[in-house]
């Protein structure tokens, strides 16, 4: 058997083998902004220098607009783009590339990033549009000296990091001893059976082989698996890990959150990913503190960041506040500053921020420490 397996091989060694390869080249650019304070709020925008990638012709630049407004916050930002100025290659002036932008702290550790939404990148077209933020740093965090984000000089830093592909390039490759090895899969056929694909299977077809039940404060029942939730959860691997009564009884009873929300919970454990945010955000934070998964807290404050209006702000600020979730609160309560005049004529301020009145204080001193105009 052994033997005949050994010819049946031999016999499919094809006379040849090609590689196809996408070139990617990264690199990155540091922006320093001297005096930024001083700009005039007017301003409709500076441009740094251009730069290159290593060994390249090719010249990028970025644009910061001083001041753009988020008319549903009434939110002052800052914004920034990123463009390509020119190719070396004359008859193709294009790039696909992907791009992160971050603003960078006094202590130079990114605080406000923008990565672009595209996998696969986008298209730059030399001398035309570029691909960048509206909304990437709210103005007066950054000029408030109690963040620390401006540097030495009063300097702002704007850190660009750049994926940029190149075209496909296919080649014939000899193999060792004159034989030749064909690479039968494509990537695609590879991804189908990554780890990310398998988890994902292995919720939606596992069932039978759970060993853990959530239920939810309405009853509801979600199964799944004690290894996954311990190894993205330190909060459920320590339930597992000691004499607990969710260890003996394999049943974890969640008295504060609905099955539905520990469904998608669930979900974002086994896939990464997130959905029904517009429904589940509140709900979903709640959770995410509770069990300890900072990725989904993240996605769920980014989320409800984007929410904050007259209507919802007490709401989201108490929410915030009850969840540690620093970033998210400090948005509402600049948000509550701006609007005072608007919020103390809402009804659903003092209901929404009653039971926790420290946050009173929070904005009273923020709002007695804004300069006033003359």
């Amino acid at each position: 058997m052994a033997a005949s397996h050994r010819r049946a091989q031999a016999s499919l060694m094809p006379s040849s083998q090609s590689i196809s390869l996408l070139p990617v080249t990264k690199f990155s650019h540091l922006w320093t902004i001297k005096n930024f304070s001083y700009i005039p709020s007017d301003t409709e925008f500076i441009c740094c220098p251009n730069f290159s990638p290593p060994n390249s012709k090719d010249k990028w630049f970025m644009k910061l607009r001083p001041k753009t407004l988020d008319e549903q916050s009434g939110i002052e930002y800052i914004g920034i783009h990123l463009f390509l100025r020119s190719c070396e290659d004359r008859t193709k002036q294009q790039v696909r590339a992907k791009y992160v932008i971050s603003v960078l702290d006094a202590e130079g550790d990114p605080r406000y990033t923008g990565e672009c939404s595209r996998h696969e990148g986008r298209i730059f077209k030399a001398g035309t549009e570029g691909h960048g933020y509206k909304l990437l740093a709210p103005r007066e965090l950054l000029l408030n000296p109690a963040n620390n984000m401006l540097g030495a000089e009063d300097s702002l830093r704007i850190l660009c990091e750049i994926t940029m592909f190149g075209e496909v390039t296919s080649s014939l490759v000899p193999c060792p001893d004159n034989e030749h090895i064909e690479l039968i899969y494509p990537e695609e056929a590879l991804a189908r059976h990554s780890i990310a694909s398998d988890l994902t299977n292995f919720l939606t077809n596992g069932a039978e082989k759970t060993d853990v039940i959530l239920e939810g404060k309405d009853k509801i029942q979600v199964k799944a698996h004690k290894i996954i939730l311990s190894m993205r959860s330190k909060v459920i691997g320590a339930m597992f890990s000691h004499e607990t009564k969710e260890k003996a009884e394999s049943k974890i009873e969640v008295k504060d959150i609905d099955g539905a929300v520990l469904r998608e919970m669930i979900n974002f454990i086994y896939t990464d990913k997130v959905g029904n945010l517009e429904e589940y955000a509140c709900d979903l934070l709640i959770a995410a503190d509770k069990y300890d998964l900072p990725k989904l807290k993240m996605l769920c404050e980014q989320y409800l960041a984007s929410k904050v209006t007259i209507e919802t702000s007490g709401e989201i600020l108490a929410l915030a506040d009850a969840c540690n979730s620093i970033e998210l609160k400090d948005k509402c309560l600049e948000f509550v500053v701006r609007n005072s005049h608007k919020i103390v004529n809402a009804d659903s301020w003092e209901s929404q921020v009653g039971k926790r009145p420290s946050l009173f204080k929070e904005a009273f001193e923020l709002m007695a420490k804004r300069p006033r105009a003359n």
